[in-house]
């Protein structure tokens, strides 16, 4: 590029850096980090994702954590990729108590993860029988003004349900469909049972009212199964 007077910009420097990541090629990704600075541009969010992307690549927590910390004191904004990089090489490495500490952090800066990342979290968390931070999240979300998606209401209804824990999970159920989301035909058959053999028929005929006005119950994801 050099020679025809086409010099990198930090997207192309970064696009560089995933691919070193790729190719598990650690060293080549910070040398190539380094020479952002070096050619007197400044990395942004995107530059460091990448690098970060890279070491958690390599199972180098210890390092991925330094990095994420660097950031902070840079003043470069952790956003959703970065948080799903560390939670997803934690998940990997450092299990429940690495998780939950980065958890704790994500919460305390009031940072709202997407889609993804949620459904990763609560997978996680009631795969790891911690039910009780799958449910800190949702209510998290839910006041935050956001509202979960159909398949972190299946992971987290089902690990209620099967720790008996059912007036959580109708009540997760019912804040879904107020907000006019859909909820699986599993989650919902589940319920059902667990109401009926509770006895608590007055909720199950408001969450029959309730799918009733919607209309439709989305299919169940596979992986919920009880």
């Amino acid at each position: 590029m050099e020679r025809v007077n086409c010099f990198p910009t930090v997207e192309t420097i970064t696009t560089l850096i995933h691919g070193a990541g790729m190719a598990r090629n650690i060293s080549k990704a910070k040398q190539l980090f380094n020479e952002i600075s070096t050619r007197g541009l400044k990395p942004d969010t995107g530059a460091y994702n990448a690098l970060l992307s890279s070491i958690v690549r390599s199972r180098d927590m210890v390092s991925a954590a330094v990095l994420f910390d660097k950031m902070e004191k840079r003043n470069i904004k952790h956003d959703n990729v970065t948080y799903h990089t560390m939670f997803f090489g934690l998940i990997k490495s450092k299990g429940i108590d690495g998780v939950s500490e980065l958890y704790q952090k994500m919460i305390e800066k009031n940072f709202v993860p997407k889609t993804r990342t949620v459904v990763m979290l609560m997978k996680f968390f009631c795969e790891s029988r911690r039910v009780d931070l799958g449910l800190d999240l949702w209510r998290y979300l839910v006041k935050k003004g956001h509202c979960p998606h159909s398949h972190a209401l299946d992971l987290l209804a089902t690990g209620l349900c099967s720790r008996g824990r059912v007036q959580e999970a109708f009540e997760c159920s019912k804040q879904m469909l107020e907000r006019g989301r859909h909820m699986s035909e599993l989650v919902f058959q589940m319920l059902e049972r667990f109401l009926v053999q509770t006895g608590e028929l007055d909720q199950l005929r408001e969450l029959e009212h309730m799918t009733k006005k919607l209309k439709i119950l989305l299919p169940p994801s596979k992986e919920c199964a009880i």
